[in-house]
């Protein structure tokens, strides 16, 4: 039986090639079909985990910058740039510690900033610290944080989004522009790279004093983030936890690793952001694997005659069934392909288009590559409960 089933097969497989693709391109429409489906699935997941990648770097990208292993906030504190400050009196007491070498303070706001060319204002975040202290790791900043030294001068964000006017083109061509921010006048010396993020369009870093000529009315002893430098060899978490014994409620202590993290769960648990991105591709996984069964299924439908044959002259059903697998296997390798070139197109526009950073990366795309495979392997194991069922009596 063996030798006559291989005989069998090589006339049913002329020259070698797999009778899952053939079945495949014996319908070519419905074959299109099928892998304009998986592509628009694939396309759909890769550009949301590329997308929530940006999102996240972009609400990290001042975070990160910020050089110092333990962060000192207030017990309000949501996000950068939200919840109540303070005292700075803390920052005094964190230096009390023998692994603290220095203690900086950062204050966040928003205000309103009148665009260089039609002088319409907009809302921008606000980041003042001692420029005579090194509180960022940007080289850009360190190279020219001296410049705000002088009140009134700011460092502004080149990555800004361009309700701001051409910032960019008047400090080149002028090396400075002017305008207002909360309505004084403001000189812009430098251009630096942070980036825009959920909570802001853009971004000034100004000094502490400069600062206080726009907001006079702000309390000066109050802060909203510490950046405590330690010793070398010191461990941060430790640090962190002989802070909080030492500090009342009202403020909270965390490595730099946690400020991140909480940062990040924020945007990704208390806003609509993490549940639209994962609900995305649930629908792209769904939307996918009803047209992978539905043409699988009309597929095994087609030629339930030739199965039944070939199961009264003793073809096991694990035969079939390794047929179908066999297709998923194709669908799902051929439509991954244009799937992410045109996830790659999109992530281009979306980087001209509304400046995000959004890349492909060899991580998503084995993890793509994994649901788009076991969606379709999946989606044809559910097609062949009707071959499995075939009855060759009722056939004939």
């Amino acid at each position: 039986m063996a030798q006559s089933q291989k005989s069998l097969f090589e006339k049913i497989v002329p020259l070698g090639i797999p009778l899952a693709w053939l079945q495949l391109a014996s319908e070519s429409k419905r074959f299109a079909v099928a892998l304009a489906g998986i592509t628009f699935a694939v396309a759909m997941m890769l550009f949301q985990m590329g997308l929530q990648k940006a999102l996240y770097k972009q609400v990290l990208g001042p975070l990160l910058l910020l050089d110092g292993q333990v962060m000192v906030v207030g017990s309000h504190y949501e996000y950068f740039g939200v919840g109540r400050g303070f005292a700075n009196v803390r920052l005094h007491q964190a230096l009390a510690n023998p692994d603290v070498v220095e203690a900086n303070a950062v204050k966040l706001g928003c205000a309103s900033f009148k665009n260089v060319e039609d002088g319409r204002e907009r809302d921008i975040f606000l980041i003042a610290f001692d420029p005579s202290r090194k509180v960022f790791l940007s080289e850009d900043i360190l190279k020219q944080q001296n410049l705000l030294k002088t009140h009134g001068n700011v460092l502004f964000d080149s990555l800004s989004r361009s309700q701001y006017g051409s910032v960019g083109k008047l400090f080149e061509r002028d090396g400075r522009a002017r305008t207002e921010i909360a309505g004084s006048k403001s000189d812009i010396v430098g251009l630096i790279k942070i980036g825009p993020t959920f909570a802001a369009d853009g971004n000034v870093l100004m000094s502490l004093a400069t600062l206080e000529e726009f907001w006079p009315h702000d309390s000066s002893g109050v802060s909203n983030v510490g950046v405590l430098k330690l010793r070398k060899g010191a461990d941060a978490e430790k640090v962190a936890q002989s802070l909080r014994k030492m500090y009342p409620e009202s403020v909270k202590v965390m490595t730099k690793e946690q400020f991140v993290k909480s940062e990040k769960a924020y945007w990704g648990e208390r806003t609509p952001i993490g549940f639209v991105i994962g609900a995305s591709m649930a629908v792209a996984i769904f939307v996918g694997a009803v047209i992978v069964y539905q043409i699988l299924y009309t597929d095994v439908s087609d030629h339930i005659p030739e199965y039944a044959t070939l199961k009264a002259v003793g073809f096991a059903d694990s035969f079939f069934v390794w047929i179908i697998v066999q297709e998923s296997f194709i669908l799902s390798f051929l439509g991954f392909i244009p799937g992410a070139l045109l996830a790659e197109l999109l992530y281009f526009m979306t980087r001209e288009i509304a400046g995000m950073p959004t890349y492909m990366s060899v991580e998503s795309l084995f993890i793509v590559f994994g649901l788009s495979l076991s969606m379709c392997v999946a989606a044809g194991l559910l097609a062949t409960r009707k071959l499995r069922n075939a009855n060759p009596a009722d056939i004939f």
